[in-house]
């Protein structure tokens, strides 16, 4: 793993947080998107080299809206960018961690993601990063 690429933030209302967060950070959200696959809305900021994505659910039934009614607004997942994100899902496995993806699949600001299960990450929910190439 090459680096955090970013922090993910699961929210209930992408507009109040985006506020919150432009005062705290003091800059405003370079990108929005919404990833259909994981019922999701997200807004990106940077702050000096870091990233934060923020995570408004689109389904009462999505898996942000899960986490939120389970442990409330907060921090939802650390992202770890990888050169090889194929790779990566098989040096995981091998060391025995679980994956709550068979592959990768196209996530948010032109990555493809897999996520490591929180049960074998003490908690934490791990996401795995490669740059999509042009």
């Amino acid at each position: 793993m090459d680096k955090i690429e970013h922090i993910g933030i699961a929210v209930k209302d992408l507009d109040t947080s985006n506020r919150l967060f432009e005062k705290l950070l003091g800059t405003s959200h370079y990108k929005m998107e919404e990833v259909l696959s994981e019922s999701v809305k997200t807004s990106f900021f940077k702050s000096g080299p870091n990233k934060i994505e923020l995570l408004e659910s689109t389904d009462e039934d999505g898996p942000i809206a899960k986490f939120i009614a389970k442990k409330g607004e907060g921090v939802h997942h650390i992202a770890f960018a990888v050169d090889d994100i194929v790779e990566e899902m098989k040096r995981l496995r091998k060391e025995g961690f679980t994956l709550l993806n068979e592959t990768p699949k196209k996530g948010a600001d032109n990555k493809l993601v897999a996520f490591v299960h929180p049960k074998t990450a003490n908690g934490i929910l791990v996401e795995l990063c490669q740059e999509i190439e042009k």
